[in-house]
C-alpha cells in the first residue's frame, strides 16, 4: 500500500483563533523581547567601564591617549554609558531575539521552512557577530588613523570629544553587525525561490552600486575609504552569496530528479 507522505510545502492545520487572541500572542512576544533586551541593557550598564576601555583600544592603537578626549556637554557621561549599555545589550539579547521572534511566526509556517527556521536565525546571530568583529579588529583602527593623518595633512590637530569618539565607533560597529546580515537576505530569497542566482550574477552592476549607496546610509562618515571598508566586504559577500545558491539550486534539482 502506498504511503502519504506528508507535503512539506502545505500550511500546517492551526486551530483558528480569534483576532484578539493573535494580539495577546504579539503582546507576549514584545514583553518576552523587551525583558531579554532590558536584561542584557542591565548586565551592560554594571559593566560598562570594562566595554569602554574596550572600545578605547583601537584609538589607543592609534597612539592617542584616550584620557585626552574631553566631555563638552553637561550630560555626555551619562549619554555615553547608556550608549554602551545599549548597543551591549542587544548583542547579548540578540540569539533571545530572535528565538522569541521565531516562536511567534513557526506556528504559520510550513514544514519546509520549519525546517530553515533555526539555522536562519543561527546565520543572522553569527553573521551580526562576525560584522561587529570584523570592524572592531580592523576597521575602527585603520579609520581612526585615516582621519588623524588627515588632519595632520591639514594643519591641525585631532582633539575629539569622548561622546563624538563613542558614538562613532558604535554606529560603525552596529552598521557593519547589520550590514553583514545582507548575504542572509538574499540566500533567504534565494530558497524561497523568489531570487535564482543566474539572477543574481546578471545583476552584479545593480548590486554593487545599492551596496555603495547602502554604505552611504550606514556609515557614519562619507569619506571614500570608510566606504571602501564596508563596501569591498559586503560585494565579496554578495559574490559568495551567488555561489551558495548555485550550490543549493544544484541540490533542488538533484532532490527532484531522485524523487
Amino acid at each position: 500500500m502506498a504511503q502519504n507522505l506528508p507535503d512539506e510545502d502545505a500550511r500546517p492545520s492551526l486551530e483558528t483563533k480569534p483576532f484578539l487572541a493573535h494580539l495577546e500572542d504579539l503582546r507576549w512576544t514584545i514583553i518576552r523581547c523587551v525583558a531579554a533586551l532590558g536584561i542584557g541593557v542591565i548586565i551592560c550598564a554594571f559593566t560598562a567601564r570594562y566595554i569602554l576601555q574596550l572600545l578605547y583600544r583601537p584609538y589607543i592603537a592609534t597612539g592617542q591617549d584616550p584620557k585626552k578626549l574631553v566631555n563638552i556637554g553637561v550630560v555626555d557621561p551619562f549619554s555615553i554609558h547608556m550608549e554602551i549599555s545599549l548597543f551591549g545589550g542587544l548583542i547579548l539579547s540578540l540569539p533571545f531575539l530572535l528565538y522569541f521572534i521565531g516562536q511567534f511566526l513557526l506556528p504559520a509556517l510550513t514544514p519546509r521552512e520549519k525546517r530553515f527556521l533555526a539555522p536562519i536565525f543561527f546565520a543572522g546571530t553569527i553573521l551580526f557577530v562576525i560584522g561587529v568583529t570584523f570592524c572592531y579588529a580592523f576597521v575602527i583602527k585603520a579609520a581612526l588613523q585615516f582621519f588623524i593623518a588627515y588632519s595632520s595633512y591639514l594643519s591641525m590637530e585631532s582633539m575629539w570629544t569622548g561622546k563624538g569618539l563613542i558614538d562613532f565607533e558604535v554606529q560603525m560597529l552596529i552598521g557593519f553587525g547589520l550590514a553583514f546580515e545582507f548575504p542572509l537576505v538574499i540566500l533567504v530569497l534565494n530558497v524561497m525561490g523568489m531570487v535564482s542566482s543566474a539572477q543574481l550574477a546578471s545583476k552584479r552592476r545593480h548590486a554593487a552600486f545599492i551596496i555603495f549607496v547602502a554604505a552611504c546610509c550606514i556609515i557614519p562618515s562619507t569619506d571614500p575609504f570608510s566606504l571602501s571598508l564596508l563596501s569591498v566586504p559586503l560585494y565579496v559577500l554578495y559574490e559568495a552569496c551567488i555561489w551558495i545558491a548555485r550550490i543549493v539550486e544544484r541540490r533542488k534539482a538533484t532532490v527532484k530528479v531522485e524523487e
